[in-house]
């Protein structure tokens, strides 16, 4: 891993933005109204407050380890044996869902913008920007993020504003009405989205961030507004297209861009969406193959990650061809199998790390005790 790469504060919050919205945007309104029906927004606003403290909870691991990553910290807290295979475990972590990113950009081009080009060729595509992008290096990838950012900003909310008209509040009625139960579920599945998957930025964040003061504040804000923009998509595509019509498209914010039509000044605003969606989505990708790549060179000693990125990148499109045989067994991955493979590594992993190191102080401190 080249440790002389180094990105800003800024370019690091835009990164946690476009991450936590990525695939999210698209996917979350018809899951959350599947389950939760006309509270699906209020779900997502249950999964905000939740992810603000698991973010809080990611900032404690940095602040008492500023200069590791997280193949640094496995070592470091438990040993090179079982530090190896943690690591080596999130790396294939990261590899396993980037390659459910990639699948789910060929699907989505697929059935809805390109019907007669075969999903593999897409794959093909999207990825070799992907391998070229995390070859130039996180510092490139960063810089191309300050620059599409306001895109992707400007043209998500010229769906939003331009949706208003045709909201109406009696498809989001009456509040509360689906109970506790399925508001939890859902919130709990848009977690295992947007918010357990950042702890492959324990790659980036906070080793290769300059500058990191007041850090806290600011993380906690991009979060916020990443997960906004969650929330008003779904609000906006429950209320407009109804919950029973969301809960039974898999891409609902696109169908709503395709209803758009402003007395015919603005048309085709679908390919807006698209547009805007694929930006993220491209750097979610990169930063999931970023974390994989770098954790396996730096596993085994690669002088520099950039030579594994073709071998890594042929193999995320060799697995993004078989692990969802169809969207039916997409679906059901990521309603049962990925809300604990997500949780597993984005809570239950930070917590082993977190009980590992208060144990480890307990035990310095009583030795110092016992030397006096």
């Amino acid at each position: 891993m080249d440790g002389r790469e180094k990105i800003n504060v800024r370019q690091f919050l835009l990164f946690l933005f476009l991450f936590v919205i990525g695939t999210s945007i698209l996917l979350s309104p018809s899951n959350l109204a599947s389950t939760a029906k006309e509270d699906a927004w209020i779900s997502v606003g249950v999964a905000m407050a939740i992810g603000t403290g698991v973010i809080l909870f990611y900032l404690l691991i940095s602040i008492w380890y500023p200069e590791h990553n997280m193949v640094d910290l496995n070592k470091v807290l438990f040993g090179k044996w079982v530090g190896t295979l943690f690591s080596l475990l999130f790396m294939l972590y990261a590899l396993i869902t980037a390659a459910t990113v990639l699948w789910t950009i060929g699907h989505f081009m697929v059935t809805q913008m390109l019907h007669e080009t075969p999903q593999p060729f897409i794959h093909f595509l999207f990825m070799f920007v992907v391998i070229y992008a995390v070859y130039l290096g996180i510092e490139t990838l960063a810089r191309t993020g300050e620059l599409f950012f306001p895109w992707v900003l400007i043209l998500l909310l010229v769906i939003f504003v331009f949706s208003i008209p045709s909201i109406n509040l009696d498809y989001v009625e009456p509040l509360l009405s689906s109970g506790a139960s399925p508001i939890v579920k859902s919130a709990w599945f848009d977690l295992t989205v947007s918010t357990f998957p950042l702890i492959v930025l324990f790659m980036v964040y906070p080793k290769l961030v300059q500058d990191k003061k007041h850090m806290a504040r600011k993380v906690i804000i991009a979060y916020l507004l990443g997960m906004l923009m969650i929330m008003t998509a779904t609000f906006i595509t429950t209320s407009v297209l109804g919950v029973e019509y969301t809960a039974h498209h898999i891409y609902p914010t696109y169908v709503l861009a395709k209803t758009l039509n402003v007395e015919g000044l603005i048309q085709r605003v679908e390919v807006i969406i698209a547009i805007s969606w694929i930006l993220t989505i491209f750097f979610k990708l990169s930063l999931y193959f970023y974390a994989a790549v770098t954790a396996f060179s730096q596993i085994f000693g690669a002088k520099n990650y950039r030579s594994l990125t073709f071998p890594f990148g042929l193999l995320v499109i060799a697995l993004s061809l078989i692990v969802y045989p169809s969207s039916i067994y997409a679906a059901e991955w990521n309603q049962t199998t990925w809300l604990y493979y997500s949780t597993t590594f984005g809570v239950l992993y930070p917590i082993l790390i977190t009980i590992t190191t208060l144990v480890k102080k307990v035990f310095k401190r009583s030795l110092k005790g016992a030397s006096r």
